[in-house]
């Protein structure tokens, strides 16, 4: 089965996390170490105080601090529709309101939540599933025009394939703010999905305030140390970067020249419609042993390697084929 629905990048770690991680194997019987190494090493690469960084499980976990420490049943969360699933999952379980709004690129935010009890704006970006990406500018301006109590969640698990502009503010600017979270991912570009290794960048009083929540022992020992042993590699992020983006592409214009209407993306997917309407794409690339994730009507993609990619159109041309000939065969 080819896996083109998590957003998981398609190669393994670097072999100097493979290394660190044989060495740490007689060390596994000891329970985690703190994560204050990691935490050193994040707030060195973004040149901020330390007590402005938070590692997490994945940061999955660190969204979930999030929900917890700034939501409650009467201070809602804001996101958009379609959104980051974790979102939404997240407000069930905290039994927090979702104030909700159709997906725009551009729109007055602060405008529309003015008056309204929001205790976290949730904003993915590159934006999941569509791979759109708002300036960092926007997002202080969008706190600037919110109260200091409303926090913004600025979710960049896909910022390291986007093409960033030079001039726009760095996370370092972002954590003075006293209302911007900023959350980061090791599951990307990096390739340790698996381990669930995460941060946050951000003020102090909000670190603080998601740290006082995290539960001891969260983050293994194998995570802060595959971790640690990727960022001292950041030549490979680059490279992958560059590939992502040809393979991505290729992707494009493949599914464009056959129907697809396609969203231009900064992320590692693209968010595709597929031609003719035809609302079983999902199932029909799942019986050619290809899996996509469905958005209502539409497609998230994964970006996988070249012959991936290959593999995914030759599944979408044989589903086209076979529409080709039951549109036939019904006239």
């Amino acid at each position: 089965m080819l896996r083109l629905h998590a957003n998981e990048h398609p190669q393994g770690p670097s072999a100097g996390v493979a290394d660190a991680l044989h060495a740490l194997v007689p060390e596994l019987h000891r329970y985690p170490v703190p994560s204050s190494a990691l935490e050193t090493a994040i707030a060195e690469l973004y040149d901020v105080p330390l007590n402005r960084v938070l590692v997490g499980a994945g940061s999955a976990e660190i969204i979930s601090l999030a929900w917890r420490a700034f939501t409650t049943p009467a201070r809602a969360a804001f996101f958009h529709e379609p959104e980051f699933e974790l979102y939404s999952i997240l407000g069930d379980q905290c039994g927090t309101p979702a104030l909700t709004r159709p997906w725009a690129p551009t729109e007055d935010l602060a405008k529309h939540l003015a008056g309204t009890s929001v205790g976290l704006v949730a904003l993915s970006n590159p934006h999941n599933p569509t791979g759109a990406t708002r300036p960092r500018q926007t997002i202080a301006d969008l706190a600037g025009g919110l109260p200091d109590t409303t926090v913004v969640l600025n979710d960049e698990a896909y910022h390291d394939y986007a093409d960033v502009d030079e001039d726009e503010p760095s996370l370092g600017a972002l954590s003075e703010l006293p209302n911007v979270l900023t959350t980061r991912t090791f599951s990307k570009i990096h390739g340790l999905a698996g381990l669930r290794i995460g941060y946050a960048v951000g003020n102090a009083g909000l670190i603080g305030a998601l740290r006082s929540l995290q539960t001891p022992f969260s983050v293994s020992t194998a995570a802060c140390t595959a971790a640690l042993a990727s960022l001292a590699d950041p030549a490979l992020a680059q490279e992958r970067r560059a590939l992502n983006r040809r393979n991505r592409e290729a992707l494009a214009d493949a599914l464009a020249r056959r129907g697809f209407d396609v969203t231009p993306s900064q992320a590692n997917f693209l968010f595709v419609r597929p031609p003719y309407g035809r609302p079983s794409w999902a199932t029909d690339l799942l019986d050619r042993g290809v899996r996509v994730q469905p958005v209502g009507a539409d497609l998230r993609v994964t970006v996988g390697t070249a012959t991936e990619v290959a593999t995914l159109i030759a599944a979408v041309d044989d589903v086209l084929a076979a529409a080709q000939t039951a549109h036939v065969g019904e006239q």
